[in-house]
């Protein structure tokens, strides 16, 4: 048999001490539609990403449970008419969500990536204000960089000696 994964909400209007009863009471419609292995975990209060009707903070429960396929329409439907307290929830097939996500990692992993674009990040526009970049046509040409030549140690402490001294302020 599949295995299943119910998710729901319970809304706010609910007591904390009914949630309890209202959790046992959809343990009891899993069990009554020929589900076994029934496992329930209460992830407690928390505020939702919008609010649902007038709801802005609701109780998750997540059920994972095994259940023969010719059921879960009918375990759907009493779920979806029974309780006015979960304002939302779904059943997921975690076989066919384990299958598909192995697809999709052969899939990703035949798709060629390619490299970061020619250009370097500092070249982009830092505000969507700044002036865009010149073509690569009307870009001057880059001069290539002189090979190092070696210098010893005493040539480049002259060196240094030199552009220390010198007057900067002419």
């Amino acid at each position: 048999m599949p295995q299943y994964e119910l998710m729901y909400l319970l809304g706010s209007q609910v007591a904390d001490t009914d949630v309890p009863a209202i959790s046992a009471q959809v343990l009891q419609f899993a069990q009554d539609f020929g589900g076994s292995e029934v496992k329930e975990t209460q992830l407690g209060k928390k505020k939702l990403a919008y609010p649902i009707g007038k709801t802005r903070n609701g109780h998750y429960v997540v059920v994972n449970f095994t259940m023969d396929t010719k059921n879960i329409n009918a375990f759907d439907a009493k779920i979806r008419t029974q309780d006015q307290n979960i304002i939302r929830y779904i059943i997921v097939n975690l076989d066919e969500h384990l299958a598909r996500m192995e697809k999709d990692k052969i899939a990703q992993s035949k798709i060629v990536r390619k490299g970061p674009p020619a250009e370097s990040a500092e070249a982009a526009p830092a505000t969507r204000f700044a002036k865009t970049p010149k073509p690569a046509a009307e870009e001057p040409a880059k001069k290539p960089a002189a090979p190092l030549a070696e210098i010893n140690q005493e040539e480049l402490d002259k060196k240094i000696e030199q552009a220390l001294s010198e007057d900067l302020t002419k």
